[in-house]
């Protein structure tokens, strides 16, 4: 177990109930508090940044928002000084959240063109998820994120033929779109126009860079200088200025194949269409299929997985332990196998040691940390929720035997 250091007082203790155990009355009225604040954090960041608000209400709001960062910073340190162990606390995802929803705020005083960073403070939102007891979603990503990188291999396949596609479909569209033709009435030439110099297929590259009934200035591939186009030079253009190049039929290629369609780039001739039309279906095809594939994969494997209630300690036997455990929540030893499942038994319960939360009712060592919990805190929660766990138990044994 690791060393907590001095034993907190009665304060601390007090402090820490209040402030980590959601499940007692003064828990709940600070975390109703606590969302409010939060939410009104939020809000103001988000109103300020509208264009046409006047200059009195900025202030405003920016007085509110340093109100609310100053409350979270010394709530931040309360929960440092009310937890046995602050260093694992401070390390640990919400210690982390908490420090980046105010540590933002303060680089903004301190660094010129931090202000970008202010932005961070939306991470304050996160901080609901721990407050409203939704630690079962954070499960769910986790095991998201397990899933992802067991296929790894499969989407680094899929997104190699996707990129290799892409730049095949749009290279063609570039060459059917985008082909030469020679401008009759230079009047129709606009700026950032790309045109060709010379005769095909031995002209120029080129970008117009003024257009006017007098004369045409352009810029050739290459330099940086502009000069006048002459008037009896031969000008070609795009057949469809949209595919003026490679990586915009690339791009086209990504926002079809991907069924997006934004419309800002489109084909015109019937062999670009069909084309199009093509690239749509397989679009649907593929990833039909490369989802349809992973999905599949899980839940064949799902069915040969060990139950994770199935997890034993080795020291006494016990089973049930919460998804992530390291450490039984009865005797307190490490367990063999990190992980676990979802909790059954689900509380608010918080380790005063490390303030990791979301312990089992019959608990009585942290499953982080494994330091003993609170042996007043589990009495209460049996009171709570008015559970005989000896019954209990003896319920699941008979269903055992």
């Amino acid at each position: 177990m690791s060393g907590g250091g001095n034993e907190p007082t009665d304060l601390q203790k007090r402090v820490h109930e209040i402030i980590f155990e959601a499940d007692t009355p003064a828990g709940k009225q600070f975390d109703v508090l606590l969302i409010i604040c939060i939410l009104l954090s939020v809000g103001a960041t988000m109103i300020e940044t509208i264009p046409g608000i006047h200059p009195n209400q900025r202030d405003l709001l920016n007085t509110l928002e340093w109100a609310f960062t100053i409350g979270f910073t010394l709530e931040y340190f309360v929960r440092l000084w009310c937890v046995k162990s602050p260093r694992m606390y401070a390390t640990s995802f919400w210690g982390v959240i908490d420090l980046l929803a105010i540590l933002p705020s303060y680089l903004g005083l301190v660094f010129q063109g931090a202000e970008v960073m202010l932005m961070i403070r939306f991470v304050r939102v996160l901080r609901v998820f721990r407050i409203l007891g939704m630690n079962s979603y954070v499960t769910g990503l986790n095991k998201i994120a397990e899933a992802l990188k067991r296929n790894s291999k499969k989407i680094s396949v899929f997104l190699t033929a996707i990129l290799i596609l892409v730049t095949i479909f749009g290279s063609l569209m570039f060459v059917i779109e985008g082909q030469p033709v020679k401008v009759k009435d230079r009047q129709e030439l606009k700026v950032d126009d790309r045109i060709w110099i010379g005769k095909y297929p031995d002209s120029k590259d080129a970008r117009v860079t003024t257009a006017s009934e007098v004369e045409v200035m352009v810029t050739l591939s290459g330099e940086s200088e502009a000069n006048r186009l002459a008037d009896d030079e031969e000008v070609y253009r795009p057949f469809n200025e949209q595919f003026d190049s490679i990586p915009k039929g690339v791009y086209w290629a990504i926002v079809t194949l991907t069924t997006v369609g934004y419309g800002d780039i489109s084909p015109i001739t019937p062999q670009g269409q069909f084309i199009a039309a093509m690239v749509m279906i397989l679009g649907y095809s593929i990833l039909g299929v490369a989802i349809g594939g992973i999905v599949s994969t899980e839940m064949s494997g799902a069915g040969s997985q060990t139950d994770p209630f199935e997890i034993k300690c080795l020291e006494c036997d016990a089973k049930g332990h919460a998804y992530g455990a390291r450490r039984c929540y009865v005797c307190g030893a490490e367990l063999p196998i990190p992980g676990g499942g979802q909790r059954d038994i689900n509380t608010a319960r918080s380790c005063i040691n490390c303030g990791a939360e979301g312990h089992r009712l019959e608990a009585q060592f942290c499953h982080n940390c494994g330091e003993p919990l609170d042996a007043a805190g589990v009495d209460a929660y049996k009171e709570l929720f008015s559970m005989d766990l000896d019954s209990d138990v003896d319920k699941k044994d008979d269903k055992d035997s």
